[in-house]
């Protein structure tokens, strides 16, 4: 079927502002929400405000909407998903996290939602999609690949792409068997291929015009919603998600050189984004674009009153479940520092505080807090439940592992592989120190579902010390985590070998609040006013962290004073006592 947007002298990138008339077709779109839930009355306000100005409108989101706050938290989803069946929402794209409670909990969310969840690109690993072999049908599909929206005398289709990474920076459990072994991919070697099938397939059932909703990111994912642009053809735009980034408009190229704009709202309802697409009697379409405000909207009386009432009550019920006040802190706990969020980084005072009571109630020898499981910070004065909610929200099991301390170190230097990138993997750790050299480049080789494999070449960490004496590589510890990092291999830290320790079944939210309660006794004093210096970096001075174009300056850890391990050499390279692990 010829392509709508063959109907243009050419495509570009029109930033609008009242350009919309009656039967023009307006998509209103968002992305990476993270639970900021007033921005909902304001998206479905702005719908009230198209319609009846006689435009046909859709209101579609490119993922990320169930997880990031307390609401979504302490619903495990259900509260976000009452507010966009109040929107009504036509389509909407899997994100990564909406993975995070678990694919049980997807599933029910998903029977909740008035309108089909999309990813195209996730697939069953008994029809694998990769090496030229291709299916017949979309049966494997565990979600929807697109929808059909009749919008006026036109058929939108949406078509929904989630990154391939999602398959162990979510909930990697929700995608293995009981063996351990992977059941479902992204389709990490050809999700090009797949998306290009999904929108032949919306073009053979009748869409007049097909637009991606790409959870991938155009910069940092892999691929990046631009690469595989690049590899299309017959899509007329793409609402992005995942980096974040706030893109008004931007032109990329499909694979026949015509140009496609990409957009992008940033996240957190920073932004809501209108595509319009004009259809006028005699007059050839244009698709035009701008980014709105979301709280400038709402400021002027952009409001839709029956979502906001529903917000309203879902407000009441949260608050009813977590106001009570847990703890007191004299200085904050620090997640973040402004758009960064250090706890990935660096230590921080917070992380300490997560990872000894881990260790603490756990009775282990160590303590680990992913970096990507701390989600906020926490003021000076009074600690709520929800507050402690927004901090660990993904009610994760905690448990006791026995390992070796060769997996241990293995470990940690696949928890700093990326930095100075600010990912997930970081540790917080408790009952031990250690120091990196981040001016060695990475030897840690990963498979194509992202778990660890072995470490080549020289290594980062160094100086490894538990209970103040020098890590042992044959002798056995105990690590208390979460069972994203120890059974489910998340973050790509893998502890095969490790044994599972019996212990009482605990979320990582009971752990911290019965460390505050119990053993500091309502108040977090000193010393957690500041970090303990447990993580150092190697003879580093002042450390500058450049991220989205942010430069922070990262306190300097003092050169570490402590006897070196004797495993490694003055240059930091490791020198095992037997011989490495293949």
């Amino acid at each position: 079927m010829k392509r709508l947007i063959s109907l243009l002298v050419f495509t570009f990138c029109l930033f609008v502002s009242n350009a919309q008339r009656p039967g023009d077709i307006v998509i209103l779109y968002e992305n990476d929400v993270h639970c900021a839930v007033d921005g909902y009355p304001v998206l479905a306000g702005l719908r009230d405000s198209m319609q009846r100005m006689g435009c046909h409108v859709a209101v579609v989101s490119a993922g990320d909407f169930t997880f990031g706050g307390p609401i979504g938290a302490a619903s495990k989803g259900e509260f976000v998903i009452r507010l966009m069946n109040a929107v009504g929402y036509d389509a909407a794209c899997l994100g990564n996290h909406e993975f995070d409670f678990g694919l049980g909990q997807l599933r029910n969310l998903e029977a909740m939602l008035t309108t089909p969840l999309l990813c195209c690109n996730m697939y069953a690993n008994d029809y694998p999609m990769a090496d030229n072999r291709y299916f017949h049908s979309y049966t494997p599909t565990p979600f929807e690949p697109f929808v059909l929206r009749r919008l006026g005398e036109r058929t939108i289709a949406f078509v929904g792409g989630t990154t391939p990474t999602t398959i162990y920076t979510s909930n990697p459990a929700s995608f293995k068997d009981a063996e351990g072994n992977f059941v479902y991919n992204f389709s990490p070697n050809s999700l090009a291929t797949t998306v290009q099938r999904s929108i032949d397939a919306a073009r053979a059932a009748g869409a007049d015009y097909v637009v991606l909703l790409s959870h991938l990111g155009d910069s940092d994912g892999v691929p990046t919603s631009v690469a595989v642009a690049s590899q299309l053809t017959g899509v007329d735009a793409i609402l992005d998600g995942h980096d974040h980034h706030i893109i008004p408009c931007r032109m990329v190229k499909d694979k026949e050189g015509h140009p496609v704009p990409l957009t992008s709202t940033g996240t957190l309802f920073q932004k809501v984004g209108m595509m319009v697409i004009t259809n006028q009697p005699d007059v050839k379409p244009t698709t035009a674009f701008k980014l709105l405000s979301t709280d400038s909207l709402g400021r002027k009386g952009c409001i839709n009153q029956a979502v906001n009432d529903t917000l309203n009550a879902i407000k009441e019920a949260f608050n009813a479940m977590g106001s009570r006040v847990v703890a007191t802190t004299d200085f904050p706990l620090e997640a973040e520092e402004g758009d960064i969020r250090v706890c990935r980084l660096r230590e921080t005072n917070l992380g300490d505080l997560i990872a000894d009571a881990y260790r603490i109630l756990m009775g282990a020898d160590i303590g680990w807090v992913n970096g990507g499981s701390i989600r906020a910070n926490i003021p000076a004065g009074p600690i709520t439940h929800n507050m402690l909610f927004a901090v660990s929200p993904y009610n994760n099991k905690i448990c006791v592992v026995r390992t070796t301390g060769q997996e241990l170190l293995d470990a940690l230097e696949t928890a700093v592989r990326e930095y100075p990138k600010a990912e997930g993997c970081f540790a917080q750790v408790s009952g031990m120190t250690f120091t990196f050299n981040p001016d060695i480049p990475s030897g840690v080789v990963l498979d194509s579902n992202g778990t660890f494999q072995r470490v080549e070449g020289r290594r980062r960490v160094s100086n490894v010390m538990v209970g103040g004496e020098p890590l042992d590589v044959n002798k056995y510890y105990t690590i208390a985590s979460n069972d994203y990092v120890l059974l489910k291999g998340g973050d790509a830290i893998r502890f095969a070998k490790a044994q599972l320790l019996p212990s009482e079944p605990v979320t990582d939210l009971q752990v911290l609040e019965n460390y505050l309660l119990n053993n500091l006794h309502g108040t977090v004093g000193a010393p957690y006013d500041k970090p303990q210096g447990r993580i150092r970096l190697a003879n580093k001075p002042l450390r500058q962290i450049k991220q989205n174009k942010v430069v922070k300056t990262i306190d300097p850890f003092d050169e570490f004073q402590g006897v070196r391990n004797e495993n490694y050499d003055a240059d930091g390279n490791y020198k095992p006592t037997v011989a490495p692990r293949k």
